[in-house]
């Protein structure tokens, strides 16, 4: 029978060990509690992302199967399907100031810049980061009307919130820590929040535009993948049940 040096064993295990995953750190926050208040089934395949269409009368998803672009009115219902398709989409916002669909490519690493009247594509734009795996790339983008920026989501490895435009290219980058993946993310224009998504950590975050976490609040079903906020209303869209469902915060500590 032949034999296996102990430390041939001891050394398997070992890179065995670092092979695992690391653990997300604990980020100690304050929580609080979300009461569904509506719920709409979507004709929309595997949405990702989320946000207002023109002067919040509207909202915009992109689908993961179809890979293209869909405007709802609030409760849900499919108004219009841009004659746009992507390869790998997962998050897509509204800039107001040019009247313009952003939407990000995960596969691609691209944001892609649509007309939103024409549905015509305006410019591609490579964003370039290290990235990991195909499907841990792009994941959310919001456009802020204060600054003139995007921020997008790299969901995982790295883990980042990514400040960008097409004129300057990517302004800064932050390592975030506080959640498994990042799926979603919405600007808060009135009150200088952003609102970020964790479908992994079935967690809604409440942040400053620095991305540290003001608030946390359980979600208890994962695959949410977009998020936007009105006053005291949430919309969320869920990927696997393909449902806009609606909260409010009930409480706080």
């Amino acid at each position: 029978m032949k034999r296996i040096p102990i430390i041939t064993i001891v050394f398997l295990i070992a890179y065995s060990c670092t092979e695992k995953s690391t653990p997300v750190p604990v980020v100690e926050m304050p929580m609080g509690e979300l009461e569904m208040t509506n719920s709409f089934a979507i004709d929309v395949p595997e949405p990702s992302g989320l946000s207002f269409g023109p002067g919040q009368n509207t909202l915009l998803t992109v689908s993961d199967e179809t890979n293209q672009i869909y405007e709802l009115d609030l409760l849900g219902n499919v108004i219009r399907v841009l004659d746009y398709t992507g390869s790998d989409l997962e998050g897509v916002t509204y800039n107001p100031d040019e009247n313009l669909i952003a939407v990000v490519d995960e596969r691609d690493r691209e944001v892609a810049l649509i007309d939103y009247t024409s549905g015509v594509t305006t410019g591609v734009h490579k964003i370039v980061i290290p990235f990991g795996s195909d499907n841990s790339g792009l994941e959310g983008i919001s456009y802020n009307s204060n600054n003139k920026y995007y921020y997008i989501l790299n969901e995982i490895n790295p883990k980042l919130l990514v400040i960008w435009n097409p004129s300057s290219g990517i302004i800064s980058e932050k390592d975030l820590n506080f959640a498994e993946d990042y799926s979603g993310v919405f600007v808060d224009t009135d009150h200088s929040l952003l609102w970020i998504v964790s479908d992994e950590s079935k967690r809604l975050f409440k942040c400053d535009y620095n991305a540290s976490v003001m608030l946390g609040l359980n979600l208890y079903d994962p695959k949410y993948e977009g998020v936007v906020v009105d006053d005291d209303q949430i919309y969320l869209i869920n990927d696997a049940s393909s449902r806009l469902n609606i909260y409010k915060i009930i409480n706080s500590k």
